[in-house]
């Protein structure tokens, strides 16, 4: 694995995978994140993209980062993209999966039941899903089940 691309909204998302730096931290890699307060202290040693903010239903802001995670892909080259979400994800696997990159798409604990929106969006593109409770596995097909991330 050649680089790896982190993609996660600031706060929850972003702290559950930057919890995961046993996988990530001895690899190359890049950050794309928004610019909050929470962010900035995380990252503030990492290469990190700022995302264009808010997200949610804001079309506007969609398509600046589909044009983000073009140029950001093209320039940073990575072998695999993964992201908690939230709706800074879908324009970066999406655009991961027109280029060829292999995405991963780490649900929420939180969603024990059914897959959030940005997961619903992804769903098509993604390389592998991966959740945090089997009985949500079992309800779609491209989900995985390999434990809980804490």
């Amino acid at each position: 694995m050649k680089k790896i691309l982190l993609v996660a909204s600031s706060g929850g998302h972003l702290y559950q995978l930057h919890s995961l730096k046993n996988f990530w931290g001895s690899r190359e890699h890049c950050w794309v994140s928004f610019p909050s307060q929470d962010s900035r202290v995380m990252l503030e040693k990492e290469k990190v993209y700022w995302a264009h903010y808010p997200t949610n239903r804001s079309i506007k802001n969609l398509f600046k980062n589909l044009v983000l995670a073009v140029k950001i892909i093209r320039k940073e080259r990575p072998s695999l993209i993964i992201s908690t979400g939230a709706g800074v994800a879908v324009p970066f696997i999406v655009c991961g999966f027109i280029m060829r990159v292999k995405t991963v798409y780490l649900e929420s604990i939180t969603r024990n039941e059914k897959l959030s929106l940005s997961a619903l969006l992804i769903y098509p593109f993604v390389s592998m899903l991966l959740v945090q409770w089997p009985q949500l596995a079992a309800r779609y097909k491209k989900a995985r089940y390999e434990g809980r991330i804490i």
